[in-house]
């Protein structure tokens, strides 16, 4: 379960432009598609070019972002057998990265992806905490887009000014759970929304608003 995580919908043109803002906020953000890696895992802070990259299932992509000054543990597990060996496998939770998890693109519809991070784990009875200044790049991060991107219908789903724009203008249908989502908040009581928004509740870990993005830090302190 991830210990910070919000929920978006992006295009193509939204992560780039996601990406940008992030990197803009804090200087040194390093971006890399796929679980898997052949070559020096260090790479990841400095030139993921040099590395192969490989996705873990097929229609799911990963964007995994680090920080070449608040990230200072990379952790991966190489596979001895079945269909990556000779791979090596980035560990999510142990590693000091932020991951977008985006959906398989289908024409005309946009499923919401997912930027979380891992702030502490773990093993058996044991607790470890990441240091500060990843936990502090994290929550910076989630407040940045949680500012920056509007809510749709459903209030904890945000959404870029691409998909927006085109979801607006009916070129994309937003879903989630095969449930419809309206790209803006429903109109006031007195009119009637195109799109009901639909009552979903927000899955464990969701951080809804820069609150709830406190109450997870004093929850996590406690």
């Amino acid at each position: 379960m991830a210990a910070r995580l919000i929920w978006m919908f992006l295009d193509d043109a939204d992560v780039a432009h996601a990406l940008k803002l992030l990197d803009e906020k804090d200087p040194g953000v390093v971006a890399s598609n796929g679980r898997y890696l052949k070559g020096d895992p260090r790479a990841l802070l400095e030139n993921p070019s040099v590395l192969e990259r490989r996705e873990s299932v097929p229609g799911e992509r990963r964007v995994v972002l680090f920080h070449r000054v608040h990230s200072r543990d990379i952790v991966v597990h190489e596979q001895p057998a079945g269909p990556f060996a000779g791979w090596s496998q980035i560990d999510e939770e142990r590693s000091d990265c932020l991951v977008l998890r985006l959906g398989d693109a289908q024409a005309g519809k946009l499923e919401p992806a997912r930027l979380y991070a891992h702030t502490n784990f773990w093993r058996g009875n044991d607790q470890t905490k990441k240091h500060h200044p990843f936990t502090k790049w994290v929550n910076a991060s989630l407040k940045l887009l949680l500012r920056a991107l509007p809510s749709t219908s459903v209030r904890f789903m945000h959404i870029g000014p691409s998909a927006r724009r085109r979801a607006i203008a009916g070129e994309l249908e937003l879903t989630y759970l095969f449930r419809a989502i309206a790209p803006q908040p429903p109109p006031g009581p007195l009119a009637l929304p195109v799109i009901q928004a639909p009552a979903i509740q927000a899955p464990p870990g969701t951080i809804e608003s820069e609150s709830s993005l406190a109450d997870a830090d004093e929850g996590a302190s406690s």
